[in-house]
């Protein structure tokens, strides 16, 4: 299924912004926070249930999912399932692995953790309330390896090549909607992690698109979006873990639109502990175009035109998040409850008598008569 860039906004808007009042590391308001409670294991993760965050955003009680063992929420065209993995959520279709378990607490609610709803769900739900909203003036696109460090092997291509390609495609569509680019590499030469960041880190008010492709078994197929792990779960405090609300933001409208151009989950929406993530100082998302160990994906990452429909979708999901976390942004947020329709009145139909054109009934009668008498 295929979306026009303002298709694309309006659905990614639609599934980010919902009215209440909610508090975290990353959003603005501090009293509204949810009584977090400890869950028995592991000591120190503290845990809400998943009613909680039903009522918080006032999402429906449970109903059947097309996904056996499935847990979902939604609210006007936003879903949220839960499970059936321990570790997996869903968004409006597309996966996202969580931090930590979902978890049963004695009475048998489902449990999940604060890291997840404050770095996954809020930030995807909710771009509006990201603090210290900027202008993003420039997209850094790294294309990954380069020069003797080639990557995998993908079909009569490589990981290099194809990555290059991929961000040279992308910056012209960029630029063509009126977004500047700076590429880390323009040619077949290699560069370390801390060159690319050291290039990156130049480059004000941007955020960071690396691209690569996956490789594992033969079976797995699709995109894949990658963030740094936060702070809270990592144990340890990095230079791009300070975005880390705007680094989901980001994975998710770009997921989006390439699961949506491929038809493919892929991998979904994840963390990792990429050391090239670590010391981006601006919001950053690894993206693995594919996997080059499936023949049939690895056919099509080495053909211009399946190049160029995924720097198509890469500009689609651009846009969307640029303009959703703009600090003008001022769209219109999901109403907590279905507004009443009231039928507007077709004007092409008569009036209804009122006192002032009423017909007079007794004036025709005496009409009538008159009438009457005469013949």
């Amino acid at each position: 299924m295929l979306f026009s860039s303002h298709r694309g906004l309006a659905r990614f808007c639609n599934t980010l912004f919902i009215s209440v009042a909610f508090a975290s590391s990353c959003a603005a308001d501090s009293d509204s926070l949810p009584s977090w409670v400890p869950a028995e294991s592991p000591p120190g993760v503290f845990y809400q249930t998943v009613d909680e965050l039903r009522s918080f955003y006032k999402l429906t009680e449970d109903f059947r999912s097309a996904r056996k063992g499935t847990y979902t929420l939604a609210h006007d065209d936003t879903s949220i399932e839960f499970g059936p993995g321990a570790r997996e959520l869903r968004i409006n279709g597309v996966d996202i692995t969580l931090s930590r378990p979902l978890m049963r607490n004695k009475a048998g609610k489902l449990l999940i953790s604060r890291d997840d709803w404050v770095y996954w769900i809020d930030p995807v739900l909710r771009p509006l309330y990201l603090s210290n909203r900027t202008q993003v003036d420039t997209v850094v696109i790294d294309a990954a390896h380069g020069g003797h460090d080639t990557g995998v092997a993908c079909a009569a291509s490589s990981e290099a090549q194809i990555t290059l390609q991929v961000a040279q495609a992308l910056q012209t569509e960029l630029e063509k909607n009126g977004v500047q680019c700076f590429l880390t590499r323009t040619g077949d030469y290699f560069l370390s992690d801390r060159q690319r960041v050291d290039l990156a880190n130049k480059v004000p008010n941007a955020i960071f698109v690396s691209l690569h492709l996956n490789s594992s078994n033969a079976e797995k197929m699709g995109p894949t979006a990658c963030i740094l792990t936060p702070s809270p779960v990592d144990q340890n405090e990095r230079p791009g873990n300070a975005f880390a609300c705007k680094n989901a933001a980001l994975a998710y409208a770009l997921q989006y639109t390439l699961s949506s151009e491929t038809q493919s989950s892929g991998g979904g929406c994840c963390h990792t502990h990429y050391s090239l993530l670590s010391s981006i100082n601006m919001p950053a998302v690894s993206i693995e175009l594919g996997y080059a160990s499936n023949t049939k994906e690895a056919i099509a990452l080495s053909s211009p035109e399946y190049r160029t429909r995924l720097a198509d979708a890469l500009v689609r999901g651009i846009l969307n998040y640029t303009r959703a976390t703009s600090p003008a942004a001022t769209m219109p947020v999901a109403p907590s409850v279905p507004r009443k329709i009231t039928p507007k009145k077709d004007s092409s139909k008569p009036k209804a008598s009122t006192p002032e054109n009423k017909p007079d009934k007794a004036s025709d009668k005496r009409r009538s008569r008159r009438s009457n008498r005469r013949r």
